[in-house]
């Protein structure tokens, strides 16, 4: 187990420098961050070499990524061109927001789908689980960005003008009036939207998973012993069943910067995927690199947990 955690972090390792340099490469051949000072008539070239003297950028790509790189570990991240503040300051306040955002859409998707998987499962065939099929295929072909603008016509300005009264807010984290109704009042259209195709695909593992498990042997065996079905269910057939969801999590779980452009673009929502999509719109190639190595590092660190995870969530894997 030790000598496999240590290949896997040596291997984590590697993928992480190969993911910074793409990055590097390609948010540096992609943005000239002086384009704007080029255009400007009133801006001589002499002007323009110095900026650039000051900023780096004169230098060769290699040894601006040896220095980008070198400064990521120590966690300066650059400044950012466009709010003129270092990186660190700006990404800092709208790291809860994702946070929030993120937990709170993961959270409601388990609890939905993954029981939902089971009774499909369980009873196979039925009309409850056709109609979740069915559901599910609906949901994972749908568009983040459409969903989002139908949710927010539908329950946001129908709703509210059939109510008479503000329900669901299409925009932003907060109205002004603070406390946790108005927080949830900004927070549900953005989590539904991000739950659907996540509940679509986990509810579907979750079933495929379950019918594995429940057409296995050693449960057989178990009925035949005379256990209720409730302890074959919960006791023998859950454990080995809820792996592949431990799998999807943690993917997820990485993913959860890349997920967020969509919709926190979508809603207005100040989190770091709002952030991210602002940043590569306008070439703030500062904070672009650095929000896109985090995001890389994140989705390698939660597969490198999954893995090992998979030792305690399933004792019959052995890394040995």
């Amino acid at each position: 187990m030790l000598a496999y955690t240590v290949r896997r972090f040596l291997f984590s390792v590697a993928v992480l420098f190969l993911a910074s340099v793409t990055i590097f490469v390609l948010v540096n051949l992609g943005y000239d961050p002086l384009a704007d000072l080029r255009q400007n008539p009133r801006i001589s070239g002499e002007d323009i070499q110095r900026i650039a003297a000051i900023y780096g950028l004169d230098r060769p790509l290699h040894e601006r990524y040896v220095i980008w790189i070198t400064d990521f570990v120590r966690g300066d991240f650059g400044y950012s061109v466009n709010n003129q503040s270092p990186v660190a300051e700006v990404i800092g306040p709208r790291v809860w927001p994702t946070v929030l955002l993120m937990g709170t859409s993961l959270i409601f998707t388990v609890i939905v789908a993954v029981p939902f998987g089971i009774y499909s499962a369980i009873k196979k065939y039925s009309t409850l689980d056709n109609v979740g099929t069915f559901l599910s295929f609906v949901g994972y072909s749908m568009p983040s960005f459409w969903l989002g603008l139908i949710l927010q016509l539908l329950l946001g300005v129908y709703l509210t003008a059939w109510a008479g009264t503000r329900i669901f807010y299409t925009s932003g984290m907060s109205s002004g009036e603070g406390g946790l109704v108005d927080l949830l009042q900004h927070l549900t259209l953005p989590v539904l939207t991000l739950s659907a195709i996540s509940i679509a695909a986990y509810s579907r593992f979750q079933r495929s998973a379950m019918l594995e498990v429940l057409s296995a042997d050693y449960l057989r065996t178990a009925r035949a012993k005379g256990l209720s079905r409730r302890r074959v269910y919960l006791k023998h057939a859950l454990r080995n069943a809820l792996i592949p969801i431990v799998t999807l999590i943690a993917l997820d779980m990485g993913a959860l910067l890349g997920g967020a452009i969509i919709t926190e673009t979508v809603f207005a929502w100040p989190g770091l995927g709002f952030l991210l999509a602002d940043a590569l719109y306008k070439g703030d190639y500062n904070v672009a690199q650095a929000l896109l190595m985090i995001s890389a590092i994140l989705i390698v660190f939660f597969n490198f947990v999954a893995d090992i995870a998979y030792s305690l969530v399933d004792p019959r894997i052995s890394y040995s």
